[in-house]
């Protein structure tokens, strides 16, 4: 399962920053089951509770064009900033990069966010399905029937 940690917990707001793995998906509920790291404890969590460690691919950064097509592992993100940490290990650094300039792998599961033609999937979750790199977006699958297309610094992790 993929490596997330817990944020914004309020019930068990002292299992904030751990971390874990994802199990399961309970479509009924709309929760993952979580075994955490280090007490084997499993949690069923709210997707907006868990931030993906993810891999993902550095796109089109002007001020260091070093960076483009580097691998990196989501660290964490700062929603006041709305930029994520990540960390690129042949480069052996940290860098605060916004989600236009991240490219997600085909299969994570992220959130749409500030979308301004269709601000009423504002919030859902969808499914990367293909980054169309020419127009630098993705075709996102938010249900059996509903793919739409959105540019790349509108899906969150």
């Amino acid at each position: 399962g993929t490596i997330v940690s817990l944020k914004g917990l309020v019930n068990k707001s002292e299992l904030n920053g751990d971390r874990g793995f994802v199990k399961q998906y309970v479509p009924s509920s709309n929760r993952y089951v979580v075994e955490l790291e280090d007490s084997e404890e499993t949690l069923s969590v709210k997707p907006e509770n868990m931030l993906q460690h993810i891999h993902v691919t550095v796109h089109d950064i002007q001020s260091q064009p070093e960076l483009n097509g580097q691998t990196g592992t989501v660290i964490t993100w700062f929603p006041t900033k709305e930029r994520y940490n990540i960390y690129v290990a042949t480069m052996k650094k940290v860098v605060s990069l916004k989600p236009g300039n991240v490219v997600l792998e085909t299969g994570v599961v992220a959130r749409v966010n500030g979308l301004k033609s269709q601000p009423e999937l504002n919030g859902k979750w969808g499914t990367i399905k293909e980054w169309i790199k020419e127009s630098n977006k993705y075709n996102v699958q938010l249900s059996e029937s509903q793919i739409i297309r959105v540019k790349v610094e509108n899906m969150i992790l």
